[in-house]
């Protein structure tokens, strides 16, 4: 209609402009055909080509307009549903932002093929089932949204091994995760999601193939990338039966998991399970020269050493370096325990005592005492023991 009428007034302004041009030259226009002769002036001439003009434009608009006008009622109509469908589309999400699951739900799959993207309508209503627990009907939109090109493969995978994983269920989402870990194994969701539930179900193996992809593309913060490269280095320790194995996993571990005392303490109960007692004792030291670890000091005195005097002079010598802290008093008095020095290991372990009430210090207390036969003191050491257990 616009368009109409746009054409009418650019006819009258031609028309006055024209007759403004004859208005002094009116001219005439002679037109002889088979004896037929039509005389008339220039600007009605002018006028009635111009209305012929108009009048086969719109004759050829008109036949143009029935001649497609089958299609053109269809695209109407089309694009009318697709209105509606997107109108559809808009309130599902508005619900779903809302928690209203069943009436997203409705509202997602009301028009859902007549969306331009019907694959999103089946991702968004496959979410709202399983807010509801209709587990199944949440598989059956998962699979129209699969079976649509409309949306890709990694977002159907990415939202299934979600709700798998929100509705706990483990072995479905790990073949949906190994899917996904394969289709895009650099994608920084994607190595978050399979890092952590690998890290969740223990499967170290699967972080240890996946680390240098979670360091290069940061998929994770750093420290918990190396929470995760911690575990892993400590499985791959453990699984090693030869001594061989176990130094050289060592040594290809990186420097700042080598100087983490948790690793080092793991490394060495791996030596000591493959009876390498004085190689423990050595990393152990090296780790200590750095800092301080209650748990190093306490598993170098479990440590069964060829040469117990050094054992004992490095103790002494940590004591020296570190204070009179508990659990070197408790190593230092158990070496000496070990060695028979009774009066040394006595004040070691009465020591560690009185720097913290320990337990296990009156209990190896209650050892001295039976050794060198004075049973009341250790009847006394490990009743308070017990007491201090039980408080």
């Amino acid at each position: 209609m616009r368009r109409l009428l746009l054409a009418f007034f650019v006819f009258v302004l031609l028309g006055i402009l024209l007759s403004l041009v004859f208005r002094h030259h009116q001219g005439y226009v002679l037109i002889s055909f088979s004896g037929w002769q039509i005389e008339t002036s220039l600007l009605f001439a002018c006028a009635a080509v111009l209305l012929g003009i108009w009048a086969l434009a719109m004759v050829w608009r008109l036949l143009i307009t029935l001649v497609f006008a089958p299609s053109n009622i269809r695209g109407f109509f089309g694009r009318r549903r697709q209105r509606k469908a997107r109108r559809s589309l808009y309130a599902g999400l508005e619900h779903m932002a809302e928690a209203r699951w069943a009436l997203a739900e409705e509202d997602l799959q009301a028009l859902a093929e007549s969306n331009e993207a019907p694959g999103l309508n089946h991702l968004f209503s496959a979410q709202a089932a399983q807010r509801q627990n209709h587990l199944a009907d949440r598989d059956r939109y998962l699979e129209k949204a699969a079976a649509r090109k409309t949306v890709s493969e990694l977002a159907v995978l990415l939202t299934q091994a979600e709700l798998q994983l929100a509705a706990g269920q483990s072995a479905e989402a790990q073949a949906t995760l190994a899917r996904l870990y394969e289709l895009e194994p650099r994608h920084p969701w994607v190595l978050r999601m399979y890092a952590e539930y690998a890290m969740s179900c223990g499967d170290y193996g699967q972080i240890y193939a996946m680390l240098g992809d979670l360091h290069k593309h940061a998929a994770l913060s750093p420290e918990r990338i190396e929470t995760m490269a911690i575990a892993a280095y400590q499985q791959r320790l453990s699984q090693q039966s030869e001594i061989g194995g176990l130094t050289t996993t060592w040594r290809h571990m990186p420097k700042d998991l080598r100087d983490k005392p948790e690793v080092v303490a793991h490394y060495a109960r791996c030596l000591r399970a493959n009876r390498a007692d004085d190689e423990a004792a050595n990393v152990i030291r090296n780790a200590m020269k750095k800092q301080f670890s209650p748990e190093l000091a306490l598993i170098f005195g479990d440590l069964r050493c060829s040469e117990h005097t050094e054992q004992l002079a490095t103790v002494e010598e940590w004591i020296k370096a570190y204070g009179k802290e508990p659990e070197l008093l408790m190593v230092a008095g158990r070496l000496c325990l070990r060695s028979q020095l009774w009066g040394r290991a006595r004040s070691y372990f009465e020591a560690s005592q009185k720097e913290h009430s320990r337990p296990d210090a009156l209990l190896e207390l209650g050892h001295l005492f039976e050794r060198i036969d004075q049973n009341d003191e250790a009847r006394a050491a490990y009743r308070q023991g017990l007491e201090i257990r039980a408080s």
